[in-house]
């Protein structure tokens, strides 16, 4: 049963067919790998055959075995199991749901800067999971990609009106407020319940509803779903950076800065994963061709002072420089 959203209104919104929904051979791939026992050697043909999932495949299974000699270069049964069926189906999910068009009607919401950000995120928190293995990198990378999914929802179901409500100048709290003011739901408890629905474990949904605006009860991340959340809204940040505009700068910086003490990670950490994700990201903007996006920025070595300093107590990042 639903419990991030009201089940009649989630009913509502399919039964308007406002919800993305997976379809073709991923949707076969995603019914494959919840069965009691799937048929692997069709579980594999159907993943051979779809470049995008078993080139993210591939990748998670020589980030894992980064001390292989030589890295594998095609899909086996090995690799699936490696990975693990629910991340492969996952995959599948997200990857789907990417192909997904958005309605004219949402003049201002733009589908290839959302899925520009939205991978960015996803290369970012599959990143960062490399280096903390907090959960497994597909199901991460899964989950940095849905993660804003009910804007692409807000966008199909309230055209007008959330097209008039990305005009104002709102911060993430604001936007969420006046979302469900407005609409009866917002962009993060509707990402939460179509995940749920979509048979995503509670942790990462939980994790979802709150990465915008985490709070830092202790020094440092203790549970395992708090540091899922402080993933994410590290990974948001560092999408900012990296495709965003140059304004959002300042604010993703101390965002990042509070990520990376929460996720005991130092700026020296953030160079090195950024640079990985902004490499990954480059590709998938190839991959599923997503036109109009600049270059993934470079951080300069005032940035990296800057969080130095943040890291050490000092006055952090200038926007006026």
């Amino acid at each position: 049963m639903l419990t991030f959203i009201e089940p009649t209104l989630f009913d509502k919104l399919r039964s308007a067919q406002a919800l993305p929904s997976p379809g073709g051979v991923r949707l076969s791939i995603m019914q494959l790998c919840v069965q009691d026992n799937p048929d692997m050697a069709e579980l594999i043909h159907l993943v051979q055959a779809d470049p995008a999932l078993s080139g993210r495949i591939i990748r998670i299974v020589n980030v894992l075995n980064a001390q292989r000699v030589r890295p594998i270069a095609s899909v086996s049964m090995d690799s699936l199991l490696l990975v693990g069926l629910q991340a492969v189906r996952q995959l599948a999910l997200a990857l789907a749901l990417a192909e997904a068009q958005a309605p004219a009607a949402c003049a201002n919401f733009s589908l290839p800067g959302f899925w520009a950000h939205s991978f960015a995120m996803a290369c970012s928190a599959q990143a960062i999971t490399s280096h903390t293995r907090v959960a497994p990198l597909g199901e991460m990378f899964t989950t940095g990609l849905l993660a804003n999914i009910g804007k692409l929802t807000l966008a199909s179901a309230q055209p007008t009106g959330y097209s008039a409500l990305l005009t104002r100048a709102l911060d993430a709290p604001a936007q969420s407020v006046m979302e469900q003011s407005l609409f009866g739901f917002n962009h993060l408890n509707i990402a939460a319940a179509l995940m749920q629905d979509w048979k995503i474990p509670d942790l990462f949904c939980d994790a979802v509803l709150h990465y915008e605006t985490p709070i830092a009860t202790q020094a440092v991340a203790t549970t395992r779903q708090d540091e899922i959340m402080w993933t994410l809204h590290l990974a948001q940040a560092m999408a900012e950076l990296g495709c965003g505009p140059a304004q959002q700068a300042p604010t993703a910086l101390t965002r990042v800065g509070m990520a990376l003490a929460q996720l005991q990670l130092a700026p020296h950490d953030l160079l090195v994963l950024y640079q990985q994700a902004g490499q990954d990201w480059q590709e998938w903007t190839q991959t599923m061709r997503i036109v109009g996006t600049s270059p993934w920025q470079a951080l300069n070595a005032q940035t990296l002072d800057a969080l130095h300093q943040q890291a050490q107590g000092g006055t952090g990042y200038d926007a006026s420089t």
